[in-house]
């Protein structure tokens, strides 16, 4: 089956997002590495080290939890879902999709309100604005917003939702 041109994009966003994962990662690695090495080993610990851990750890969660939105791959508790009669179970997967964007969508934009009104402080550490972690929020569910959408398409045109063991199996290929 084609993929719509949204779908591509999707896609597309979602492996650029991945990557930057990835990087941020193995950057947080290698400046906790150093952490430690300076620390106990040079007795004099980098000043903006955990700043930047906590900072990163923070887009590190929230990016990685679009590309799970994306994949449908947050957790979800089934045993009740699935007592359910076929038609209700149905309904309500459809509903979830629509309020699950709805929030998303709420969320990104008061991400980015608050990004506007912390801009202007400067952290203590690392000396950038607080705009910057906080970011993260409006970004992030920006994404999944993005990716709620293309749910929605998608439940309009009758398909069956993406899955994560899709979204492995395609990894794959």
């Amino acid at each position: 089956m084609e993929k719509s041109s949204l779908e591509r994009f999707c896609d597309l966003i979602e492996k650029a997002t991945l990557d930057i994962t990835m990087v941020l990662c193995a950057v947080m690695v290698v400046v906790a590495w150093m952490h430690v090495i300076m620390r106990y080993a040079f007795n004099n610990a980098l000043t903006w080290s955990e700043e930047f851990l906590r900072f990163s750890i923070v887009w590190y969660a929230l990016l990685s939890a679009s590309i799970l939105h994306k994949r449908n791959g947050h957790l979800g508790i089934t045993i009740f879902r699935e007592m359910l009669p076929e038609k209700l179970k149905n309904f309500l997967r459809r509903i979830v999709i629509y309020l699950a964007t709805l929030t998303v969508g709420v969320v990104a934009v008061s991400g980015a309100i608050l990004v506007m009104n912390t801009w202007a402080q400067i952290t203590p550490a690392l000396g950038i604005s607080m705009g910057i972690p906080y970011a993260a929020i409006p970004v992030s569910f920006s994404l999944m917003t993005l990716y709620g959408v293309m749910h929605i398409i998608r439940d309009i045109k009758g398909l069956p939702p993406l899955s994560a063991a899709q979204a492995d199996a395609k990894e794959k290929e």
